[in-house]
Parts: C-alpha cells; structure tokens; sequence
C-alpha cells in the first residue's frame, strides 16, 4: 500500500511538473537553492542520488545555460537586489565522504561551485546507517580548491529548537570554530538540521555572526527573502528529470501553494 501511495504521489508530481512546463517559466528576480545530501551508487537511502543521475541533473543545469553560482554571490545578489533570475546554487547537507569521491569530480568537470554543510563530530567517522563521512582531509582538499564551500552543520545534529538555548548555542558555534580553525576560513552560513529551528534559533544564529542560514522548506528564493530562513528545493532518489527543472523554476512555487491548498 505504501508502494502504491508512493507511487501515485511521484506520477501526480510529474504530472504537475509537466503541465507547469508548458507555461511561462520567467524566474525574474527569483532563484534556486538545491538541497542534496549523498551521491552515492546502489543506495536504498531516500535522500541518495546515484552519480549518474547526479551527472544527468548537472548536464541539465549546463545545457539549460543555467547560472550556477556561489552562496555567497547569491546573498550580495539578494542584498544589492540584483537578481538576475534563475540563478542555481548547489548544497549538500551532513557531510558524506560521497561528496567528496562521486559529487566532487562531476562538479570540478563542470566548474559548478558547492557548498557543503558538514555536521562536524561526525568527520571521519560513519554515519547513522554506517555511511562513511569526510574526513579531515577530503574538506582541506575541496576548500583548497576553491569550488566547494565547506559550511557548519552542527556538531551532533540534534533538533536545535528541542534544545535549551545554551547547547544549541554551543552546538552552533562549536561546529563554526571547528572548521573556521582547520580550513583558516570565516565561516559565514549554517544550516540548521532537519530544517528545525524556531525564533530563538535564529536570534542565536544571527547572534553568532552568521550572514545566511537554510532550512529544508522548498520554494524560491528572491531579493526580500529572510536570509536567515532560506529556502531550499530537495534533491532525492525519486527526483526525476522533469521534477528537477521544476524545482529550478516557477513550478515549485505553484506545487507549494497546491500542497498548502
């Protein structure tokens, strides 16, 4: 039955996005951030993404002529309200070793820029289902690099807002001194995990000195948009091509405004 459900839901999903496709798609002032998580072959994992269809999804982005640009460009786009519309930017979530073997070289193969959110006392060791996580030296390898953007995750990623507000401080800028320390960098984005957050844990964020943060809400982003609540379009084993040019483009705003109706 859950087979069932699952599949319907994906069939009404392309359904929709197909349809979507066949209206005007201007993103004028409004652009994308893509949410993946691990790249990896022969997962069972949800939130997996084979490399071939990883690769597939990126010809996509390069044949669409679409503009992949850094976080950070993004945010001085946002607060300069120079947009131009349609611009794409890549993230992962948790920090699998993954994105450093499979996602890095078809990034590198097509200068893509990414930022990575890494959940720091989980670096060089095995994740939730026994996955291998980056180590030290694979975030010293992309950072030198200077495609990928490695970013804090938290150190445990718990559910801040189920936390008080001293751990998830501590949990908040530990992780940021973690990596500010062994790449030499300033580390200027958080994403919070599960997308989990409330008021306070933004008001720690921005307290912190964070200049953006993301959640796991999907939709568009544009020049007016609370930098600090960010929304994000997820990437998953199910995604399909048709879903993926949605997700970069109008429809996913109609698809959200359908679901909330």
């Amino acid at each position: 039955m859950s087979f069932f459900t699952t599949g319907m839901k994906q069939l009404l999903k392309n359904i929709f996005f197909k349809c979507a496709a066949l209206f005007p798609q201007q993103m004028d002032g409004k652009a994308s951030i893509l949410m993946y998580h691990s790249v990896k072959r022969n997962s069972e994992h949800f939130f997996t993404v084979s490399p071939d269809k990883f690769r597939a999804q990126m010809e996509f982005l390069s044949k669409q002529h679409r503009e992949v640009i850094t976080f950070i460009e993004l945010l001085s786009r946002m607060e300069q309200h120079r947009l131009r519309g349609g611009e794409v930017v890549i993230t992962f979530d948790d920090g699998y070793r993954d994105n450093f073997t499979d996602a890095f070289p078809i990034l590198q193969e097509y200068n893509f820029p990414a930022t990575i959110f890494v959940t720091t006392g989980l670096i060089g060791k095995r994740g939730e289902h026994g996955e291998e996580m980056l180590t030290a030296g694979d975030m010293s390898v992309m950072h030198a690099s200077g495609l990928i953007d490695i970013e804090p995750h938290s150190v445990s990623h718990p559910k801040l807002a189920k936390l008080d507000s001293v751990l998830a401080k501590q949990e908040i800028i530990e992780s940021k001194e973690y990596l500010e320390t062994l790449l030499t960098k300033s580390c200027e984005l958080f994403a919070y995990p599960y997308g989990n957050h409330t008021d306070e844990t933004v008001g720690i964020v921005r307290d912190i000195g964070f200049k953006a943060a993301v959640t796991v809400r999907e939709g568009s982003v544009s020049s007016g948009a609370d930098p600090l609540r960010l929304r994000r379009n997820s990437i998953d084993k199910l995604t399909t091509l048709t879903q993926f040019n949605g997700k970069i483009s109008r429809s996913v705003d109609w698809y959200q405004k359908l679901k909330r109706a």
